[in-house]
């Protein structure tokens, strides 16, 4: 982590981080099938450092997930600090709470998007791991 304290020093690393996560989601049977099941479309737009990760699960049959811009036009967007995804990760962060104090801006139906955070419990277990894997074993400052 750098001096100023921030989950992650610069983009890439977040987006490193994120990328990595919802692989192992989405290679997780679970949790993979009730993201599938909801045909939607999510885009999480970081700040803070910036990044972007686009969810899409339209389909039904393949989750892409892609780091960055992208064509995609989400269903739901959820605007965050990158600090904030990271203490949700870490399942400190109600995410109901979180759009009600601000902390998270959500656009979309955001109710379709709510009702699959029960679906992703799972990754809470994984996020920790994923995260020291990046942040602490490759410190890649170029």
């Amino acid at each position: 982590m750098d001096h100023s304290g921030a989950a992650f020093a610069d983009t890439e690393a977040l987006h490193r981080v994120m990328s990595e996560l919802w692989v192992q989601i989405k290679a997780n049977k679970e949790m993979s099938k009730s993201l599938l099941a909801s045909k939607l479309a999510v885009r999480f737009n970081y700040r803070e450092p910036a990044g972007q990760i686009t969810v899409d699960s339209r389909d039904g049959v393949d989750m892409k997930v892609v780091a960055g811009p992208c064509d995609v036009k989400p269903d739901v967007e959820m605007d965050m600090k990158s600090d904030v995804a990271h203490e949700f990760w870490l399942g400190k962060i109600s995410v109901p709470m979180a759009i009600l104090t601000g902390k998270i801006v959500a656009k979309g139906p955001v109710q379709k998007a709510l009702a699959l955070l029960p679906a992703i419990k799972p990754a809470f277990a994984i996020y920790p791991e994923v995260y020291k894997k990046h942040i602490n074993g490759v410190q890649t400052k170029v």
